[in-house]
């Protein structure tokens, strides 16, 4: 007859044992070659795409992948054996989480080097229908044998874009990468989807970024006119900086125009110059003051221009400059079409987007200078505010104030050697008898 004391342990349950892990996470790839729903990255460091090895690699590596928001993406997971587990088992394997991985059964056999061959698996749900950046965690779990085992954690940064990247050939250099398709370089992918959070249409997105500019930390004036350089160099002139504002809105599958509007050297009797140079007083983004010279400027700002006051002041301001006869330099800025208007972006040195009217967008033509007086209202809410004066060499003051540019052969980048002629306020230059004119590129 069984005793009290062993009766009292028959009816004792006992934990089922806990199962010793089987196997553990390697590496989860996203943008794996050939597979069309992640967006390609490159890195500026090595040119190379980012998803040519694994995002993810338990213990080394952690990189952003990129999708189209309201994506629901599949992911190849590796698996690594521990050690004394099997080689050969059949399971079911998912992640808890947001979005999560959904479970489903997998037969896993381990090569040589303990590692399994690439598992394709698909989240349970699908990513915000929103630009953003999500940071998931996943809690991965494998099922044998009806018991439950953990088997790591992976964390996360994905990119969500408003629509697909269009194709770099906008803004790289020509035929740059134009095997790979459309892609972005990643600090541009991470920047434009994080600004472009809330933002409904690609008008609203644009602004954003324009106005979000200065967080990237580039600034205006770095030795840089491409966008890959502008990221390895900290910045660039507005050669680079219209290729730069053209790839972030591409990367949000956004299509912006590019345009330079360059200096038209025009000659007057007595071998005066209409004009010489675009003088502009803003130090540009992330720039607390021109990095140019300071230089002597003869300053008109009355009417009639001619008999003026001038005042005389030495200052650090940019000048972009013509050249006798041929395509000189000018400014460069981007275009949006929206809703039958445009819009100009000018990522060097303003921070909101100008509003045109009556405007038609010039078309590409080193050949024919452009009045502006026949751009709508260019002048007016554009050019008279961003560009405080036109230089050139003009009368004023009873003298003649003449600009000597410097010697095509004798390289001097800050104008330190050129002596400026009349400088007059923009705001103030006639439609008439002075009338400003570009070459549009």
């Amino acid at each position: 007859m069984p005793s009290r004391f062993s009766a009292r342990i028959s009816r004792l349950t006992f934990p089922e044992p806990l199962l010793p892990p089987l196997f553990t996470l390697h590496s989860i790839a996203f943008a794996w070659p050939g597979n069309r729903d992640a967006i390609p990255l490159r890195s500026p460091a090595t040119d190379r795409l980012v998803g040519i090895e694994p995002e993810w690699i338990a213990g080394r590596r952690s990189a952003v992948a990129a999708y189209v928001r309201g994506a629901r993406p599949a992911v190849r997971v590796v698996f690594a054996r521990a050690p004394g587990g099997r080689r050969e088992l059949t399971c079911r394997i998912g992640a808890d989480g947001s979005p999560g991985i959904s479970t489903r059964r997998v037969s896993l056999r381990f090569g040589p080097d303990g590692l399994s061959a690439p598992v394709t698996f698909r989240t349970a749900r699908r990513f915000p229908n929103r630009a953003g950046i999500e940071r998931p965690e996943w809690r991965w779990h494998v099922t044998v044998d009806d018991r439950r085992c953990e088997i790591g954690t992976s964390e996360h940064e994905i990119c969500l874009t408003w629509r697909r990247p269009l194709s770099p050939s906008m803004w790289a250099e020509p035929d740059a990468f134009a095997a790979d398709g459309a892609w972005s370089y990643l600090p541009v992918m991470q920047w434009t989807a994080e600004w472009a959070a809330g933002c409904r249409n690609a008008k609203e997105i644009c602004d954003a970024m324009l106005a979000a500019l200065p967080r990237s930390g580039l600034r205006y004036a770095a030795p840089a006119w491409t966008v890959r350089d502008m990221l390895l160099k900290g910045g660039g002139y507005c050669g680079g900086w219209y290729r730069m504002f053209q790839a972030m809105a591409g990367a949000q599958g956004i299509r912006l125009e590019r345009r330079a509007f360059l200096v038209n050297w025009e000659m007057l009797p007595k071998a005066r110059a209409k004009w010489c140079a675009l003088v502009v007083t803003d130090p540009g983004l992330n720039r607390s003051r021109p990095v140019e010279t300071a230089s002597r400027f003869h300053d008109a700002d009355e009417r009639p221009i001619s008999r003026s006051p001038v005042r005389s002041v030495t200052r650090r301001r940019y000048r972009f400059w013509g050249q006798p006869g041929k395509l000189g330099d000018g400014h460069c800025v981007n275009f949006l079409r929206f809703r039958g208007r445009w819009y100009l972006y000018d990522a060097s040195f303003r921070s909101a987007a100008v509003r045109l009217g009556r405007f038609a967008l010039p078309r590409s033509n080193p050949a024919r200078a452009v009045a502006v007086g026949t751009l709508g209202t260019f002048r007016r809410d554009y050019l008279d505010r961003a560009v405080g004066y036109m230089l050139g060499s003009l009368p004023g003051d009873g003298r003649l104030y003449e600009t000597q540019h410097p010697d095509p052969g004798q390289p001097d980048p800050l104008g330190e050697r050129v002596v400026n002629g009349l400088s007059v306020e923009t705001s103030i230059v006639p439609e008439a008898g002075t009338t400003i004119s570009f070459f549009w590129v």
